[in-house]
């Protein structure tokens, strides 16, 4: 019989097969049919939007392996182009995951692509580092209208003695500035005129206090530092998380590697410095140290996340350590202070417990099992004390509400679980709101209202332009919600029904800063943007 070349039959071009071998034939079109239908399946059934997001990234690796495997084994090639076809985009997948690419993804919080930039083009880097230090010392006083720290200095974010205008149609907020700020997600501490903030401008880790009417900078401290999780995911971003507390003329900032610093508040000068997880041999977590400074009598407690040293104590005025306690890595949570059971407490949301130490000395009293991890499922929502020796824990990625009672037996703690559900409160990033026997928070991207003493949800509401993963502010009867998306929701706390009263655009840009009111001056910043609004008020003559 006669060969294919002896009949003058056409041959294939050298390097590539006509067709690949019969039973690797229908590898192609049926894997990629799989992996879609497990995709449209965890998309159907999944409540979790960032599931179903990191599912979408999982599904793209895993075909584009899938068909580099079939390229090298099956397709038929030979050897020179099943090394270029499957080798290359290898290696553009394993430098997307790795960004070692010069494209740089922005994430929402549900591991959303909403936008890109080159990576050697962010824009802290090019945003000028203002004067250290304050001309002249600052008239610095204190007001009733202070919000001087994370969460305004509380167990959730509340202003009390103001009463908001909601006709927004009619009396709008007024913008008094809106400028660039440095990267990072740290909230305003306000007191008197002055704001602080921590930022990243370049490769200074600032401190930064702004005139609170104007935006204009009055000083900044710096330090040589820049935290950026490239490597383990482009999700954090870069720059400090913590906000800083203001208490007695002093400003005390956590940076996101463990600087703690205590600065004069009237003129930026450094009094007193702690390397935390240097002195105490401590790992820091993923996306950066995140806990706010806590004022406790005399001190000064940070969240440290070391071997005895899972909380960390400061005489406020010397920097002199006071104490440290507990063996538990840190969370993102700041701790808080309550009485339970009869004991003045620092409760903590460390990485798979939440728990109690004695205010007096640090020792741990109770540790209650609450599961998260630094990475895949960070805990980032603060404990809220209740009435009862209760407590109300909340977190994302599936997890939900719970609350907690603590009791006693003479020197021995224990907790007892009231009420645990995954349907309420799966608060990913921000942190519940308590009013009047009930919680106001994020479900995912849904808002809720959620009976404390029950568990069971009065609403579930679910906006569009979304709510994202946002943050919330209680004034009086009234919600001040800050969206993922930067606009502002004002909101009716009330267990009756859902209602929105007013909104507006307030920043671009993926936010999740918490907002900041003092007074009638609303301060709101994501990571590139700062501004300031003067909310109308109900009485015109008030603050």
């Amino acid at each position: 019989m006669s060969s294919p070349t002896e009949v003058g039959l056409p041959q294939p071009r050298a390097g590539v097969i006509a067709r690949s071998p019969a039973r690797w034939r229908w590898f192609p079109p049926l894997w990629i049919a799989a992996l879609a239908a497990l995709y449209g399946w965890i998309a159907y059934a999944a409540e979790d939007r960032g599931l179903v997001n990191s599912m979408a990234h999982i599904c793209v690796a895993v075909a584009v392996t899938g068909l580099a495997a079939w390229v090298l084994v099956g397709s038929g090639l030979t050897a020179r182009w099943r090394r270029v076809i499957a080798v290359g985009p290898m290696l553009l997948l394993g430098a997307y995951y790795l960004q070692f690419l010069p494209i740089k993804v922005i994430n929402d919080g549900d591991v959303g692509i909403v936008g890109w930039r080159w990576r050697w083009a962010d824009p802290d880097r090019g945003l000028h580092v203002p004067a250290t230090q304050a001309s002249v010392s600052l008239p610095w006083r204190e007001t009733p209208q202070d919000y001087p720290a994370f969460l305004g200095g509380r167990h959730w974010a509340e202003v009390e003695g103001v009463v908001l205008q909601t006709d927004w149609r009619t009396t709008p907020p007024k913008l008094l500035w809106k400028q660039p700020i440095g990267a990072g997600w740290s909230s305003f501490a306000v007191v008197g005129d002055y704001a602080v903030t921590q930022e990243q401008r370049g490769d200074q880790e600032l401190v930064t206090c702004y005139e609170a009417a104007t935006g204009r900078v009055a000083w900044t401290h710096g330090d040589p530092v820049r935290w950026d999780p490239r490597g383990s995911g482009s999700l954090g971003g870069v720059g400090p998380r913590a906000t800083p507390t203001i208490h007695a003329g002093r400003v005390y900032a956590h940076g996101a590697t463990g600087l703690l610093n205590c600065l004069d508040a009237r003129t930026g000068k450094l009094l007193w410095r702690h390397d935390t997880l240097a002195e105490h041999n401590g790992e820091n977590v993923m996306w950066g140290k995140s806990g706010s400074p806590l004022v406790v009598d005399d001190w000064i407690v940070v969240s440290v996340g070391a071997e005895g040293a899972s909380l960390a104590a400061y005489d406020a005025v010397s920097g002199e350590q006071a104490w440290a306690a507990g063996d538990r890595q840190s969370s993102y949570a700041t701790p808080v202070l309550a009485e339970l059971a009869g004991e003045r407490q620092i409760v903590v949301v460390n990485e798979g417990y939440v728990t109690g130490h004695r205010a007096a000395d640090g020792a741990v009293l109770w540790e209650h099992l609450w599961p998260s991890s630094s990475n895949s499922s960070a805990a980032t929502s603060q404990p809220v004390p209740l009435d009862g020796d209760r407590l109300l824990l909340t977190k994302g990625y599936g997890l939900g509400g719970e609350v907690i009672e603590i009791r006693r037996d003479g020197d021995d703690f224990t907790t007892e679980t009231l009420w645990k559900s995954s349907a309420v409160l799966k608060t990913k990033m921000g942190s519940a709101l308590v009013r009047d026997g009930f919680a106001y928070g994020l479900n995912d991207v849904m808002f809720q209202c959620v009976d404390l003493a029950t568990g069971r949800p009065r609403w579930t509401k679910r906006r569009s332009p979304s709510f994202g993963h946002g943050q919330s502010l209680l004034v009086g009867d009234v919600i001040l919600y800050l969206s993922e998306e930067g606009e502002l929701v004002l909101l009716e706390a009330t267990p009756a029904k859902y209602r929105e009263l007013a909104s507006l655009p307030a920043l671009e840009g993926v936010t999740w800063n918490n907002p900041a009111l003092a007074g009638r001056l609303l301060l709101v910043r994501n990571a590139e943007q700062a501004a300031c609004f003067e909310l109308p008020l109900a009485d015109a003559d008030e603050l």
